[in-house]
């Protein structure tokens, strides 16, 4: 006679039903291994650019962002390195500056009287306005506050003595005389173009500025 309970057809699969059960977790184990093994691989990979990026200079979104505020850029120059380079710079350009401004509004007669042989109008008002503007771009400059204006300064003052000193009836090419005539003026200009684009760097009263207005907006 046929046994019909359902309880002990049950009983009778009972064996090969959990044999199925056993291998389907098997292979969900496997499975989760499998993903665990490879967000693993993708969270090295991820950390091993991270710090690629950092050791090129490179600021990533994340590390950018701060929580639950604005994201903050910080400017490249304002970096040890590139701040480092723009104070030398600043350094040297403000001592000739200074040094320039001095002497013209030390002897202002020798400087209007120099003025006056290479033509500049009105050479008496020209030295005392040379004078003070170079001083006030040295100062400026070894500060570094108004960093920007102050390179735009020592670009116009230096552009202007070439091409009304330096190059203005003379031939900046003469013989015997290595180099040309201009070459500190030239030089100078170019300085003062690159203060213009890049700024300071953060060593000075114009960084010190930028960093109180980035921690102003992360506040926020």
């Amino acid at each position: 006679m046929s046994d019909n309970n359902p309880e002990n057809v049950y009983r009778n699969g009972a064996p090969e039903h959990t044999q199925i059960l056993n291998s389907e977790a098997v292979r969900e184990a496997e499975a989760a291994a499998a993903q665990a093994q490879a967000d693993e691989a993708a969270s090295q990979r991820a950390q091993e650019k991270a710090a690629r990026d950092r050791s090129l200079g490179k600021v990533s979104a994340s590390e950018a962002v701060v929580a639950s505020g604005p994201v903050i850029h910080k400017h490249t120059n304002d970096r040890f390195a590139g701040s480092l380079g723009l104070f030398l710079l600043r350094l040297v350009t403000a001592g000739i500056m200074a040094v320039h401004g001095y002497q013209k509004l030390t002897d202002i007669t020798g400087t209007e009287g120099f003025f006056t042989k290479v033509g500049v109008p009105s050479p008496y008002y020209a030295a005392w306005g040379a004078g003070v503007a170079e001083m006030l771009a040295g100062v400026a400059l070894l500060f570094g506050i108004l960093v920007r204006v102050a390179g735009l300064g020592v670009a116009a003052i230096s552009i202007l003595a070439l091409v009304m000193v330096k190059w203005g009836s003379v031939n900046p090419f003469q013989s015997g005389v290595p180099g040309f005539t201009g070459e500190l003026e030239l030089l100078l200009a170019a300085v003062g173009l690159t203060f213009f684009f890049l700024g300071g760097g953060r060593w000075g009263i114009d960084g010190q500025w930028r960093a109180n207005r980035r921690k102003a907006k992360a506040q926020r």
